[in-house]
């Protein structure tokens, strides 16, 4: 006989609460930030304007002070950081880290001059000024980790035959103070812009909260998709010891040796990651690297030293570009994910994808309009505007009333017969309920458990899930081995199920899940649809586990005890 307990659980209290309100003001400005990025980013870069880095770095100052007019929550600046850097860095129009690092650094420089001096003209001014060199050395050190340090002397040549060609006395000290002088001047205008933009915020009357902001919700399914990828975390390790050796054999051996290590290690990148390697394939890539052989072997003092100091190069840019691509896609690993929920990110990874969910709003309806290029602060201050909006649309869908039952309980204590006697009931009582998803049922013999095998809820279709038998092509989790087909089954299943239905089943949440496999990415794609509730199996010793990787706040633990 099965006896069972009610305990209801609400494992996000106030002070939790607090802390996603801080996350989702931090996804309004990083999906703002982000989306400055991607457009104007891309029209700088595409058009090879110089200096492209300074103007996005400029704007996005002006936009953070604007915001701290308006929120100041602890460290909500570095967190919007985190996300625009995170949302940018997985953008079609560039996977590589440099963005990432770039946009990161503006955070901490504002975030800890504010802790530092307060909302203060002084805090911004500094901020502005140290973003503005943070710029053009992130610029410089991105230059020499991709060409190496070929490309001084390349430039102390051209440097030293424009002088002569010009008959200009410029000394490099005095060019240097010059160009100091000017992102300092850059530096102040930041801050007298950005304290205009946020005093006219806080000055204007209209509220703009009633705006209706219409938009599909993102999931982190689509931005972490892991159905035609097999990930591999330990190769993230393997890329960064490959990045430094790559360097080291670059500036040691000579070309010719050198290619005998990068050609094997460029053909597997391009073999694993042809599909995200979409910098190599733009023509305007390997125009800059013409370029940059042209130059070489004009302003080197031999031609040939130069064609081969030009090849080496390009090379370099080849490698560190795919090393860091390949980088990027493997953090994308769920298995990553589930370590960071249970490290205590979980509010970064649930605003990520509100946050990408409203780029193309923002870029549709604030970003391209007719005074985008020609005055981006009033665009800027539109954006702000808007932000409270957009929070509120965030809010709403984070905070959905979604309700999940775990039926929890050990080993065979009979949470499946009660699952199974709970739908009966609920098809009874309400025939309209659409239910989807799957029920395990464990393969016993002799009293021993063999393994499972998985029912679709709808149909009754059964499929093997798991065994005790070693075959190729299966995954062992525990004891037990796990058969492509069978994961492939419920995965239609359930996707189907999420789809169609109004109660999701997945029976059951185990360690699979856990270490971020098995249903983990369906899990994901579930907890951000509305309109449906779920009822999940999870056995007793995985529950506190469980109800930490996946926070939600309308929770019900059913406790099953074999009586």
């Amino acid at each position: 006989m099965i006896a069972f307990n009610y305990i209801w659980v609400l494992n996000t209290n106030q002070m939790q609460n607090t802390k996603n309100d801080s996350w989702l003001k931090a996804a309004v400005i990083g999906s703002i930030w982000a989306s400055f990025e991607i457009i104007f980013g891309t029209f700088l870069h595409n058009l090879r304007i110089p200096f492209a880095g300074t103007f996005l770095t400029f704007f996005s100052l002006v936009l953070l002070i604007g915001f701290s007019y308006k929120w100041n929550d602890r460290y909500l600046f570095l967190k919007a950081g985190i996300i625009c850097a995170l949302m940018r860095s997985m953008m079609p129009t560039s996977i590589i880290l440099g963005p990432l690092i770039g946009i990161l650094v503006e955070a901490v420089i504002f975030q800890f001059s504010l802790k530092l001096f307060g909302r203060t003209y002084l805090a911004f001014a500094v901020a502005g000024v140290l973003s503005m060199f943070s710029a053009i050395i992130h610029k410089i050190v991105s230059v020499l980790i991709i060409y190496g340090f070929d490309i001084v002397k390349l430039l102390e040549n051209m440097y030293f035959i424009l002088l002569k060609s010009t008959h200009i006395d410029l000394p490099v000290k005095q060019l240097f103070i010059i160009v100091s002088g000017i992102y300092v001047l850059l530096g102040i205008a930041t801050a007298y812009m950005g304290v205009k933009v946020g005093r006219e915020i806080v000055g204007t009357k209209k509220s703009l909260t009633s705006t209706n902001i219409d938009f599909k919700a993102e999931n982190e399914y689509e931005l972490f998709n892991t159905n035609n990828f097999k990930f591999n975390s330990l190769l993230i390790i393997i890329y960064f010891i490959l990045l430094v050796a790559s360097l080291v054999v670059l500036d040691m051996f000579y070309f010719a040796y050198a290619l005998v290590f990068i050609l094997p290690l460029m053909l597997f990148l391009v073999y694993r990651y042809g599909k995200s390697l979409r910098r190599l394939s733009k023509p305007i890539f390997w125009i800059q690297l013409l370029i940059i052989i042209l130059i070489s072997v004009l302003f080197w003092n031999n031609k040939y030293d130069g064609f081969i100091v030009g090849m080496n190069m390009i090379t370099r840019a080849i490698v560190m570009v795919s090393l860091f691509t390949a980088i990027s896609v493997e953090l994308k690993n769920p298995v990553v994910k589930a370590l960071m929920y249970k490290k205590g990110f979980s509010g970064l990874y649930s605003t990520i994808g509100l946050a990408s969910s409203a780029v193309p709003f923002l870029i549709e309806n604030i970003v391209v309009s007719r005074n985008a290029f020609t005055n981006p602060v009033k665009v800027l201050k539109k954006a702000i505007d808007l932000s409270d909006s957009l929070l509120c649309s965030f809010t709403g869908h984070f905070n959905n009333t979604n309700k999940i039952t775990i039926i929890s309980g050990e080993t065979r204590s009979g949470k499946t017969t009660y699952l199974k006697n709970l739908l009966q009931k609920l098809k009874r009582d309400n025939t309209s309920l659409k239910i989807g998803g799957i029920i395990a049922h464990g393969i016993d013999k002799d009293g021993k458990r063999l393994g499972f095998e998985i029912e679709d809820v709808g149909t009754g279709k059964k499929m093997l899930l798991s065994n005790n038998i070693k075959e190729d092509g299966n995954l062992r989790v525990g004891r037990f081995y796990f058969k492509q087909s069978g994961l492939k089954f419920g995965r239609d299943v359930l996707l189907k199920a999420i789809e169609e239905s109004d109660l999701l089943i997945i029976d059951e949440i185990g360690p699979f899940e856990l270490r971020g496999k098995g249903w983990f990415d369906i899990i994901e794609l579930a907890m951000q649809k509305d309109n449906m509730d779920m009822i999940w199996v999870v056995r007793k010793s995985l529950l506190t586990d469980v109800l930490m990787l996946w926070s939600h706040t309308n929770v019900e633990v059913i406790e099953i005890k074999q009586a």
